[in-house]
């Protein structure tokens, strides 16, 4: 019982039966076969194409024994090959042994904050990049992509550290676009997408990387400039810890964290919606455990850093896969092809690679998010518009960083100026808005004021300020405040001192000040900030009402 706690791909195998194998089985084939050539494309943008292999075999078989999710797939994806190429890359400029290193060391940095914060019941940080952030960083990336997957579809070299100095790299060479490239590049994206439409339960990248290859192989097009993956080594990889410096700790360290919070946030969403569709539920903080026990012995394995992926986990559910077997006979499917058939993946072209992350870019987008936002809020679709900049003018880390901070600010903006009304009362007795309510109406010498926003140093002085005009600006004498405190929830040391003085100076006014409908916690900290003594220990009030028949002048 406590083992499939911890490890709930153990109470599987405990209750699985014998009927389940045969879908099972179907589906890990065919995940398999997937995973080989999308593990390569990923490893390839990333620079370390075995490592995309390698990240496609041991962290499956970790998701599945510790994942709460009975069919969600893990293993390299876009965000986190392009974290690795856009980031770690410019660590190691030329240097493909500290590069593989730093990647490692990267999964396993990842991999064990997971698990920090799976042990510290974390779970709740997957609500913490706001919905603009994650669409704006989403869109940034696939352009991201694009840009660096062009050169190998159109046969080119781009020169340029930032997108968009590859953009005028290519524009200027354009004229040397070899043709034939272009055509298997544009030809596997169409594949892809053309199969993800009209016949999902069809491996798209499959089809199209195999016809690309053979095409290489019955016409000569490596003989034409038409760039191939070249030899891949066969074998398994060995396990070992990456050690890297303690400069290159440093430098890692905050990319970790995004990685961690990104991986993270994908495999809750990811998890939450196959889970949903299939009714059971996944366990929030089991998630950060499997992803990252998955990701440590990524990195040991000398793997890229990894995430969820919903088009392979929608592979696999379309194939029939129903249990986290599906992904233990996909790993050794991958782990098969590297020990004995990788000599196959030496006619792969480039630009069929290119095409395929072209098209895992492609699903990445999504412009109805961007309607959706400006419906909503137009200063959301800013917020993501701005994450969406940075990502592409200045790098992944400042996009991501530009869009936290925007979004921190709205957030504090929000809470510095909350929404506040005036109250009227209703013929029935209670009290509303008296702009949205024409039958609540004033009572003439007394303020009725609601403030909807916890009391707090960036706010407190609005409320005193919101207060004093209101009393000054009222067309009768004001003998008595109520504040309906409902919804106060919260209230800091310099809220009570706002709140002390303004108790004081309306009474050398001659007004009195009462609070009515506050929560427990709020009304002790607002008896303790004001220093209430016997006789004022009636200024907090069970409810408005209570408060305005308390103050209400005769």
């Amino acid at each position: 019982m406590n083992i499939a706690r911890w490890m709930p791909g153990v109470g599987t195998l405990a209750t699985y039966k014998a009927s389940f194998l045969p879908r099972d089985l179907a589906a890990g084939l065919t995940l398999g076969a997937v995973m080989v050539p999308v593990g390569l494309a990923y490893g390839e943008l990333a620079g370390l194409p075995l490592a995309g292999l390698y990240g496609s075999m041991l962290p499956l078989l970790a998701y599945a024994l510790f994942g709460s999710s009975r069919q969600l797939i893990v293993g390299p994806d876009t965000a986190m090959a392009a974290l690795v190429a856009v980031v770690v890359v410019p660590l190691a400029p030329g240097d493909p042994g500290r590069l593989a290193l730093l990647a490692a060391g990267l999964g396993v940095m990842v991999g064990l904050l997971c698990l920090l914060g799976g042990v510290l019941r974390l779970g709740f940080i997957a609500n913490f990049l706001s919905k603009p952030v994650i669409v704006g960083f989403m869109h940034g990336l696939a352009l991201v992509i694009v840009v660096a997957q062009l050169p190998k579809v159109l046969g080119l070299k781009s020169d340029g550290e930032t997108t968009l100095e590859q953009v005028v790299s290519l524009l200027h060479r354009l004229a040397d676009t070899n043709f034939i490239s272009l055509a298997i590049g544009a030809g596997t994206f169409a594949t892809i997408l053309l199969c993800r439409r009209f016949t999902p339960r069809v491996p798209g990248a499959v089809l199209a990387l195999a016809a690309s290859g053979l095409a290489v192989v019955l016409l000569g097009l490596d003989k034409q400039g038409v760039a191939v993956v070249g030899r891949i080594p066969t074998g398994l990889p060995g396990l070992s810890l990456p050690v890297p410096t303690l400069a290159d700790f440093e430098a890692l360290l905050p990319v970790a964290f995004v990685a961690a919070l990104l991986s993270f946030s994908d495999t809750v969403v990811t998890a939450r919606a196959f889970a949903a569709r299939n009714r059971y539920r996944i366990d929030p903080n089991q998630e950060l455990l499997a992803i990252g026990a998955a990701n440590l012995v990524s990195g040991l394995s000398q793997g890229l850093p990894i995430s969820a992926s919903d088009s392979r986990t929608a592979v696999a559910e379309a194939a029939g896969g129903r249990t986290q077997v599906t992904s233990a006979i996909a790993a050794v499917v991958v782990a098969a092809v590297m020990l004995w058939l990788a000599g196959f993946l030496y006619y792969l072209p480039s630009a069929a690679l290119g095409g395929l992350l072209i098209a895992s870019a492609w699903g990445l987008c999504d412009t109805a998010e961007f309607r959706r936002l400006w419906r909503f809020r137009g200063i959301s679709l800013a917020g993501a518009l701005v994450t969406m900049a940075g990502v592409v003018a200045l790098g992944v880390m400042e996009g991501i960083l530009i869009g936290v901070v925007f979004s921190l600010v709205l957030l504090l903006r929000a809470l510095a100026f909350p929404p506040d009304a005036v109250l009227g009362r209703t013929p029935g007795g209670s009290w509303h808005d008296t702009a949205h309510r024409p039958d609540a109406v004033p009572v003439p010498g007394l303020l009725v004021y609601r403030f909807s926003a916890p009391l707090f140093f960036a706010n407190c002085m609005l409320f005193r300020d919101r207060i004093t005009a209101l009393i000054e600006t009222s067309p009768t004498s004001v003998l008595a405040v109520v504040v309906d405190g409902g919804a106060i929830h919260d209230v800091d040391l310099m809220g009570c001192e706002t709140l002390a003085e303004l108790e004081q100076e309306l009474r050398e006014r001659g007004i009195r000040l009462a609070f009515g409908n506050l929560r427990d916690r709020v009304k002790r900290d607002i008896e303790r900030g004001l220093d209430l003594g016997p006789e004022n220990d009636d200024i907090t009030f069970p409810s408005v009402a209570d408060a305005v028949a308390a103050v209400r002048p005769a």
